[in-house]
């Protein structure tokens, strides 16, 4: 399940253009009623209260990591014997690091991806060439924790935040950043604050500093780089695709790649500098508990660019969750007004049947984006079913569906467990539909090279996990 969900799918569902959705798409999922919602550091959120923060650990240093190693293969259609195929290796280790003293805390959450499609990421021949071994280092969470008192904490560093209702599309979180539909994982960089006021509510305020960042780095590669130097350009045409997709209001259509002068001033996206207050992205939550009705409200503001209210609520109705969230942005780098918003909007019902041992859980969300980002297009479903049997075996069969060019990207996991801390896990990720379908092929999405020049659309893998 990690490859095909954590590694492929992060990729394959616009991992290059998850800074263009913090502009102006929906967010990534966030959690289904049967799975809370679970950040890098392993907190789940469970209400307004555990939603707040976090709680300290029993004090002093601990670890505990994931060691991942197997194959996946690619090809067009079902014939893996076709020349348009792929054959790449997993090897990756996730660790989560925590301290807890009296007070305050650290976390770093980090993986390591040995892997063949990080070799492919991290190549510069792009994908019409295997490129030389690579490794991939992901920091995801990296911060310092405050309490103050029992009440409220304050965090510096790079934490996820996770605004909204908890719906699987989250119309109004813009300021987790995203490496691809289903990343739950990546923070933002910068500051935020959680107090609970009771169990019933809590408060939550951030500022993001994602955007000064990127523009002091562009800012200082435009400033090593020279006009002639060919390798600085190839080196820059990945991240100068993302830049300009992510401030679409400082790019300019060009036919060959961008400069690393106009990549940074794509990046400072109308400020003066990369410390300019108007790269800050401010953001802000208020979430209730009452009885089985949970409300949230939020907003998000980059001045001149983001300018996003939202609303959500969850209702459980004996088993039966029903949720529904909207959002409405009135700035989007000028394309909306206060008068004409672009609007937001998903609903989804959630359905668990749990026995003993046993648990089956049924899942049907929409989603509607007023103007596309992360996805290509405005209407979407999402249908999603999974059974688990304790300490036996985990499956589910997922579909996000585009509606106006029909096409879908199916997901398939079976996750077996022989032995204690050891799972062996099956994946299968399939791009169906024909033409210019959105998910007709995964080469849209992923950098897999392949010997052929056609379009990859089905990739399968298996791999064994050990945790410590």
């Amino acid at each position: 399940m990690r490859f095909a969900v954590e590694a492929l799918l992060a990729a394959l569902l616009l991992g290059s253009a998850a800074a263009a959705a913090q502009a102006q798409s929906p967010a990534a999922p966030a959690q289904t009623a049967a799975e809370p919602a679970q950040t890098a550091a392993g907190e789940e959120a469970a209400g307004p209260a555990a939603a707040a923060g976090e709680e300290a650990g029993a004090g002093g240093w601990s670890m505990s990591a994931d060691l991942e190693a197997g194959a996946s293969l690619a090809s067009s259609g079902f014939d893996p014997s076709s020349s348009d195929s792929a054959a790449l290796w997993i090897l990756t280790a996730d660790f989560l690091h925590r301290y807890d003293g009296s007070g305050w805390g650290l976390v770093l959450s980090d993986s390591i991806d040995l892997s063949g499609l990080a070799s492919a990421v991290a190549g510069t021949g792009g994908t019409d060439s295997l490129p030389a071994f690579t490794p991939a280092i992901t920091i995801y969470e990296a911060y310092a924790r405050l309490d103050m008192g029992n009440w409220g904490q304050i965090f510096v560093g790079k934490r996820r935040m996770g605004l909204g209702i908890g719906s699987v599309f989250a119309p109004g979180d813009l300021v987790d950043p995203r490496s691809g539909f289903w990343d739950q994982k990546t923070g933002f960089r910068g500051f935020d604050f959680a107090a609970s006021l009771g169990s019933d509510f809590a408060l939550r305020a951030a500022l993001s500093l994602d955007r000064n960042f990127e523009a002091w780095a562009a800012g200082v590669r435009a400033k090593t780089a020279t006009a002639a130097s060919v390798a600085a350009t190839s080196v820059t045409t990945s991240s100068a695709t993302s830049a300009l997709t992510a401030y679409p209001s400082a790019a300019t259509a060009q036919s060959t790649s961008p400069t690393p002068g106009q990549i940074y001033s794509a990046a400072l996206d109308g400020a003066a500098g990369p410390a300019d207050p108007r790269l800050f992205t401010w953001a802000g939550s208020a979430d209730a508990q009452l009885g089985s009705l949970q409300l949230s409200a939020a907003a998000v503001f980059r001045p001149g660019a983001v300018e996003r209210p939202s609303l959500g609520f969850s209702y459980d109705l004996d088993g039966l969750i029903f949720q529904a969230e909207g959002a409405a942005e009135f700035s989007a780098d000028g394309a909306a007004s206060p008068t004409k918003p672009d609007w937001y909007g998903t609903a989804g019902l959630h359905w668990t049947i749990a026995g003993d041992s046993d648990n089956l859980s049924l899942a049907l969300d929409y989603d509607y984006n007023g103007r596309p980002g992360l996805l290509d297009h405005s209407n979407y479903l999402l249908p999603w079913i999974s059974y688990a049997r304790t300490d036996v075996l985990d499956a589910y069969a997922r579909a996000l569906v585009g509606l106006e060019n029909p096409s879908a990207l199916l997901s398939l996991g079976l996750t077996l467990y022989p032995a204690q801390a050891f799972d062996l896990e099956f994946t299968g990720l399939f791009g169906l539909g024909s033409g210019d379908g959105e998910f007709a092929t995964l080469s849209n999405f992923a950098p897999i090279p392949s010997p052929g020049a056609g379009r990859l659309s089905t990739q399968v893998g298996v791999d064994a996990r050990v945790h410590f």
